[in-house]
């Protein structure tokens, strides 16, 4: 494929080709990298901590999995872990407010 193309030949990409490989995310104009990473940082942070810290571990630890079936397992249980925060009942109550949620559990 071509992830064994670029590492077999070394080749150079441009940020265009990266971004229709799927390599990265968005592009953006040289000088906006900064404020497009701000941009990134506050929808993240706008996140139930907790919420945030388990995709992170979810995400890391499914590299490690043995099987479908822990991968499975593995999101289950961290989808049931937090349910049972404050922030869940935070989230919901914001949405239906329409306000931000002040996230207390982390």
């Amino acid at each position: 494929g071509v992830s064994h193309e670029l590492l077999l030949t070394g080749r150079f990409v441009d940020a265009e080709e990266a971004l229709r490989l799927g390599m990265v995310s968005r592009v953006v104009e040289d000088g906006a990298v900064v404020d497009a990473a701000l941009e990134i940082a506050a929808q993240i942070t706008a996140n139930s901590p907790m919420g945030v810290w388990m995709t992170k571990e979810v995400a890391w630890s499914q590299l490690e999995v043995g099987s479908l079936q822990a991968g499975i397992d593995l999101e289950n249980r961290t989808q049931i872990l937090t349910s049972y925060t404050r922030d869940q009942g935070e989230q919901i109550a914001s949405f239906l407010e329409r306000r931000a949620p002040n996230y207390t559990d982390s």
